[in-house]
């Protein structure tokens, strides 16, 4: 992830709710081993009030109904103002859903809720922000934006990084280190002192046979960086 925290809202007008999700919502952060920031608050006003005050969120969990008031509508004016905030929106009623797709949530739950369904809302949530990021890649004194998800893998050779993508191939002259810290630290590993791989394109992981990707290509793996590749990989399967 990214080196900001991520910051999760919880929204409903019940304290004790509230309070019961901040604990579920503790307990999924710290399996997936992501820092955050977990805010509380109870109704519409409220939030308004702190975003207006510069408060950023990334995921807001929201009940559809605020007492009298809507959290759809919540939504709707968060967005209108341009907040690029994450809904996953909270109900005990299913009749109201079809009417949560209009401020476009990245999921659903029906409460009571379901632990393995909250970390569900919150991963799908991380791996969208991750996956839509671009990273800027220095090229002939131009930096290139190129998407996150499109990267295979990093490669060094005589103090030049080449980053290979699905469509293109680009070098530049940015240290190996750089580029690396650069990337989200959940997604790409280094399995070599001239290799970072993109773990969501990795098939297979052999000592001796190296790191497969799904792209036809094998990259070796360094003595040093086997165990630590292995972790890393767990990790983004248990996450993604």
């Amino acid at each position: 992830m990214p080196s900001y925290k991520y910051t999760i809202a919880i929204c409903d007008d019940d304290k004790e709710f509230v309070r019961q999700m901040g604990r579920l919502c503790m307990n999924a952060m710290e399996k997936l081993k992501i820092q955050y920031v977990l805010k509380e608050y109870y109704s519409e006003q409220e939030v308004l009030r702190y975003v207006a005050q510069g408060v950023k969120l990334d995921l807001m969990f929201l009940d559809i109904r605020l007492g009298n008031k809507s959290g759809i509508d919540l939504a709707r004016i968060l967005k209108e103002r341009g907040e690029e905030i994450s809904f996953v929106l909270m109900t005990v009623d299913d009749s109201f859903l079809l009417a949560g797709y209009s401020v476009q949530p990245v999921y659903f739950l029906m409460k009571p809720i379901d632990p393995a369904e909250l970390e569900k809302a919150i991963k799908s949530d991380l791996k969208r922000r991750i996956w839509t990021k671009n990273v800027f890649i220095k090229c002939d004194r131009k930096q290139i934006p190129v998407p996150v998800e499109s990267i295979l893998y990093l490669e060094v050779i005589d103090h030049l990084t080449t980053v290979h993508t699905r469509k293109a191939d680009y070098v530049s002259r940015t240290t190996f280190t750089e580029l690396i810290n650069e990337l989200p630290q959940s997604c790409f590993a280094r399995c070599h002192n001239s290799f970072a791989v993109n773990l969501a394109r990795v098939t297979h992981i052999s000592r001796l046979g190296g790191v497969a990707l799904d792209c036809r290509v094998t990259l070796p793996i360094g003595r040093k960086y086997y165990d630590s590749l292995r972790k890393s990989f767990i990790e983004y399967m248990n996450t993604f």
